[in-house]
């Protein structure tokens, strides 16, 4: 295999890491939203098939049958957390191994599996996250429904205010738990795999690459290219970050964060050695990505 085809396949398979990465956020966040609209569903039912005389509503059977509904969606959403979570720390291994199988560099078979200690303290962690959704929404919900019974609101002012409640508040809550913390399975088992991988490969370094959003965090764009050896930490708008969603990192700088890791070496021939042009659409739609565009040199960021 000739240098040219090597950093060829080793491009394709480290981007097809980070897209199965991608639609496994998404669909995660997909499966819990699911989740959520069909308990609001379920919930509207309910309350729609009480008296139309608020003063019948017999008030602590419905909050029973309401908390066992809502305790079915904690129960459910940690089954597919804890599902996706070890998928998640699967793919972030792969983040290494792949690419660098890819390109001759055949190290998957050499090195231990991951030690799971992690993976199983942060899926505690994420399973807690999304009961805490359900129960916080029962309470909320419990204070709609005392409203009504005292007659501070009509049923149907309920009703609308409950189903926001958990199609949208929740949802957003929910969305939250599901890319911050299955973003940090992910980049956890990539750290941890190329911690390994360094002793097998001399010279391998980290890269921090910036998420794409329209609305990200101005000192992760602003990092977004750094290169650091496999075992310092990335210097993130003041902060030491050894990788993106560093559980020791201030959670200013971890939640909802879309950035990732990745493996490089300087002999490596990539398509976007240093820092990734913004789009035309980032600079439209966020006018600090716009300033920083024209604050610091243009090429920096628009790969001129």
């Amino acid at each position: 295999m000739t240098k040219k085809e090597r950093d060829k396949r080793f491009r394709k398979a480290r981007t097809q890491v980070l897209k199965a990465r991608t639609r496994l956020l998404r669909g995660t966040r997909d499966e819990i939203v699911a989740l959520l609209n069909d308990v609001a569903e379920q919930i509207k039912v309910l309350l729609a098939s009480q008296p139309s005389d608020y003063q019948q509503w017999y008030l602590p059977q419905l909050q029973k049958e309401i908390q066992r509904t809502l305790a079915a969606l904690g129960e459910k959403s940690a089954g597919v957390i804890a599902t996706k979570s070890g998928e998640a720390w699967a793919l972030g291994q792969a983040m290494v191994d792949t690419p660098l199988d890819a390109g001759g560099l055949r190290i998957s078979g050499m090195l231990p599996m991951l030690d799971t200690k992690p993976l199983l303290a942060m899926r505690t962690f994420m399973t807690d996250r999304m009961q805490d959704v359900a129960s916080s929404a029962a309470a909320r919900i419990n204070g709609e429904l005392g409203l009504v019974v005292i007659g501070g609101q009509s049923p149907g002012d309920a009703i609308a205010n409950i189903t926001n409640l958990l199609k949208e508040q929740s949802r957003r809550r929910a969305t939250t738990i599901v890319r911050t913390e299955i973003g940090r399975v992910f980049a956890t088992a990539a750290h941890e795999r190329l911690q390994q991988a360094g002793e097998a490969v001399p010279g391998l370094k980290k890269q921090w690459r910036r998420s794409g959003k329209i609305h990200s965090r101005p000192q992760h764009d602003a990092a977004d290219g750094q290169i650091q050896p496999r075992d310092q930490p990335f210097i993130i708008g003041g902060h030491q970050l050894m990788y993106p969603h560093d559980p020791k990192a201030p959670a200013s700088e971890t939640i909802n964060c879309g950035c990732v890791m990745l493996p490089f070496m300087e002999s490596w021939d990539v398509a976007v050695p240093g820092k990734k042009p913004f789009s035309e659409e980032e600079i439209r739609l966020n006018p600090t990505k716009a300033d920083m565009a024209t604050s610091r040199p243009i090429n920096d960021y628009l790969g001129k």
